[in-house]
């Protein structure tokens, strides 16, 4: 049940391209019969993860021959079991073939037999492999990027970088201290733990914490603890206006309003009605009283010249930071991201213009990409020699076991 539906999830994935979260949540939705969504969801993450591993394991065997999309998924899946996840090959190849036989036929099931067996009993070896080519298939992360992370970081922190991102991330979840203390949260569930880094954050034990009551309850949301350093480093005040320029889907902007007591004002855009209805529903659950939602683009707000005493500009980005949650992100074109540097800069230049004198701008990505944050900062401070670096901070996912991030607080004199 778990194999069919997780191959349903992947063909779809590569059908049309979407997010795996997206397939994975309709999948679950539509899905009417009792199932483990934790199999499901490590034979679909794992399936992709590992791709490029998979990939070069199967390559000797299916070098040449036309396989369809179905059948493919199929093998790279089968892979991923033989090799992470310590099942019995003969169990493994069985479920695949009754799988294939099922949905396509016997001639294709006696394919996929032959194609697993010929490679599951004739490992390719990585020996032969330059260091840096290595490291690429071993992690499944692209050529161009370790490349990049290593001029970046070098070679080591790289390696740490990449093997962070194939590890299983935390269940964080953000304390709502306009409803609940940790401590008091604590006792009330032990299933949750508190983190040692973050004041907000906490570690959940149980299944989804979506599910959970703390959940329901507006206790708690969901957030990476990296994701909820970026509050405390803007900290506003009490009583001040604040803008968020890139809300959705509002884990930040609320931790805002929770720092600030739900006093003073938070101005929040973004682009699109549907992700602004996602803010307005996760400020509900948790009281948010001081938040005004707005559609629009941030790049062309002009109505509040010199107003804010913070400005929140958590821009888009690369997504390098949250490849252990998206790990399809790492098979993206990285040609976007000259589209999404250019983004950014007009994002700053507006922040520049809607700060008041004396205001603080805190500028944070999740990505490890320096040319979209050092070198973006550094040249907006080019740009703008009144704005002046107060913090800055790279976040990388093996020291908190967290997403990566980066964060600068400028202040405008």
């Amino acid at each position: 049940m778990e194999r069919e539906l997780a191959l349903m999830i992947l063909s779809d994935y590569e059908r049309n391209q979407t997010f795996l979260n997206i397939a994975l949540n309709h999948a679950f939705q539509v899905q009417k019969k009792d199932f483990s969504k934790e199999l499901v969801t490590a034979l679909v993450y794992g399936t992709i993860q590992h791709r490029l591993m998979l990939e070069y394991q199967l390559e000797p065997s299916v070098k040449g021959k036309r396989i369809k999309l179905f059948e493919r998924m199929v093998l790279l899946m089968s892979m991923y079991e033989h090799l992470y996840m310590n099942m019995p090959d003969y169990a493994i190849v069985n479920e695949a073939v009754r799988i294939v036989k099922k949905k396509r036929g016997r001639q294709a099931a006696s394919f996929v037999n032959a194609i697993l067996r010929n490679s599951f009993e004739h490992k390719r070896s990585l020996d032969d492999l330059k260091k840096e080519e290595r490291l690429s298939i071993e992690t499944s992360h692209p050529l161009w990027m370790v490349k990049m992370f290593i001029k970046q970081y070098g070679f080591k922190t790289c390696e740490k970088i990449l093997h962070a991102n194939n590890e299983v991330p935390l269940k964080s979840a953000r304390v709502n201290t306009l409803k609940i203390s940790r401590e008091a949260l604590l006792e009330k569930d032990h299933r949750f733990i508190a983190s040692s880094h973050s004041e907000d954050c906490v570690f959940y034990q149980g299944g989804t914490i979506a599910e959970s009551e703390a959940f329901k309850n507006g206790w708690v949301t969901i957030q990476d603890e990296s994701s909820q350093l970026v509050g405390r480093f803007l900290s506003p005040d009490k009583g001040s206006r604040v803008l968020d320029m890139c809300c959705a889907p509002g884990s930040k902007t609320t931790h805002l309003s929770a720092i600030m007591d739900n006093t003073g004002s938070i101005d929040a855009y973004d682009l699109y009605a549907h992700k602004i209805h996602l803010v307005e529903d996760n400020a509900k659950r948790l009281g948010v009283t001081n938040l005004t939602t707005h559609v629009g683009d941030s790049t062309d707000i002009h109505c509040f010249e010199g107003e804010y005493d913070y400005i929140l500009l958590d821009g888009p980005c690369s997504g390098l930071g949250v490849l252990a949650r998206k790990p399809e992100i790492r098979y993206h074109d990285s040609n976007a991201m000259d589209e999404i540097i250019l983004l950014q800069k007009k994002l700053l230049e507006n922040a520049y213009t809607l700060c008041k004198n004396k205001g603080i701008i805190v500028y944070s990505t999740c990505t490890l990409n320096k040319k979209e944050n050092e070198k973006q900062v550094e040249a907006f401070i080019k740009a703008h020699p009144d704005m002046h670096i107060l913090e800055e901070r790279t976040v990388l996912p093996y020291e908190l076991h967290s997403d990566g991030f980066y964060m600068c607080r400028l202040r405008k004199d």
